[in-house]
């Protein structure tokens, strides 16, 4: 853990690692979702799920920077962004995951 000098707690932090857990989270849950998916024969979701995938690596690592702003950066930094990546990925992941389901016991 970093030490904050001027600053009150650890708060923004754990906020960031669990914006990174989540990302990664969803790219776990994504992976098996396209091979399915791609044995399926469902091209769009297939598609999806790859670009949801990697909207959930971008969000992983760009919240890394998150780290080294945090580390020693007195400017505030607006929690917006990244709680909308990992908002829009983890909704993705759980669309196409209902999707699939549907579609496998439809099949």
């Amino acid at each position: 853990m970093t030490a904050f000098p001027d600053r009150a707690g650890l708060q923004p932090e754990r906020t960031a690692l669990a914006w990174q857990r989540t990302a990664i989270t969803a790219t776990v849950v994504m992976v098996p979702l396209i091979v399915v998916n791609v044995r399926l024969g469902s091209w769009l979701m297939t598609v999806l799920g790859a670009a949801a995938t990697t909207a959930a690596v971008v969000v992983a690592v760009r919240v890394r920077r998150r780290f080294s702003q945090l580390r020693g950066d007195p400017r505030p930094f607006s929690p917006f962004a990244p709680m909308a990546g990992v908002v829009t990925v983890t909704s993705l992941a759980a669309l196409i995951g209902l999707l699939t389901a549907l579609v496998v016991v439809l099949k």
